[in-house]
């Protein structure tokens, strides 16, 4: 490996199948997607290990974006960055392609996990909404809905019922910090920037069975453990931002 950090480190992303990914990606971004497969997520910045992306040109082509913080630390990441969290990359960013809907879901916070000893960070992510087929987002619960509420209704299979539904499009800002139920639905594709962690709590995925033909497995103790019940969250056109051109480069 060279001892010098280039300036510029072009990244091959990481191609994530899922059982609601589709093939849009490639249609949206030119992204050369595995043969036949749904993709849902492309790792664009990733050193979660097993999902990296790698530099892909230049003396250090083919080699891992994990591999690369721990051999360069606060030269790749700056001094502040690594005082703080080590030799970790501590953000992930993702394209996701949502040809069906995503289960409804809620993640955790640092302090959960840490009590927990689960082998992630708790996990806070933005969603900017890059595409929509008139597509929608699940973001918090309904008005008066608490804890007894939301597993009565979970319970009894009417968990749609008890959440808010946004429409979205090109341009919108989604922010979920940890504790907020909440789902991408068919039709929208985003860029995520998210903590580096894959903990989720699933709490409802539509009797639906994964890519090995069993169903998938939901957490709903979890999920009841960490949800915010008192968040008093706006809406995403709130926090709205319009693209009004196609400068953005992926």
């Amino acid at each position: 490996m060279s001892d010098k950090l280039p300036d510029i480190l072009p990244l091959n992303p990481y191609f994530r199948e899922m059982v609601w990914g589709g093939r849009r990606l490639a249609e949206l971004f030119g992204k050369e997607l595995p043969d036949g497969a749904a993709i849902g997520e492309s790792f664009e910045l990733s050193a979660y290990s097993g999902r990296e992306s790698g530099v892909s040109a230049g003396p250090l082509r083919g080699v891992g974006l994990g591999a690369l913080v721990e051999r360069y630390g606060a030269e790749l990441l700056g001094s502040a960055v690594v005082e703080r969290y080590g030799k970790c990359m501590p953000l992930l960013i993702k394209l996701l392609d949502a040809r069906q809907d995503l289960s409804i879901q809620v993640h955790p916070d640092d302090a959960y996990a840490r009590a927990h000893d689960l082998r992630d960070n708790g996990k806070m992510e933005a969603w900017l909404v890059l595409h929509s087929d008139g597509g929608r987002v699940a973001y918090g619960l309904a008005d008066g809905v608490d804890e007894s509420a939301f597993a009565a209704a979970v319970t009894a299979g009417r968990v749609e019922d008890v959440i808010r539904f946004f429409p979205v499009q090109r341009g919108d800002l989604v922010f979920s910090p940890p504790g907020t139920v909440h789902a991408l639905c068919a039709g929208v594709v985003i860029y995520e920037v998210q903590q580096s962690s894959d903990l989720t709590f699933r709490i409802y995925d539509y009797d639906r069975p994964g890519l090995d033909g069993k169903p998938r497995e939901l957490h709903l103790q979890q999920a009841l453990d960490v949800i915010d019940f008192s968040a008093q969250l706006p809406s995403p056109d709130r926090k709205s931002t319009r693209l009004n051109s196609s400068h953005l480069v992926i």
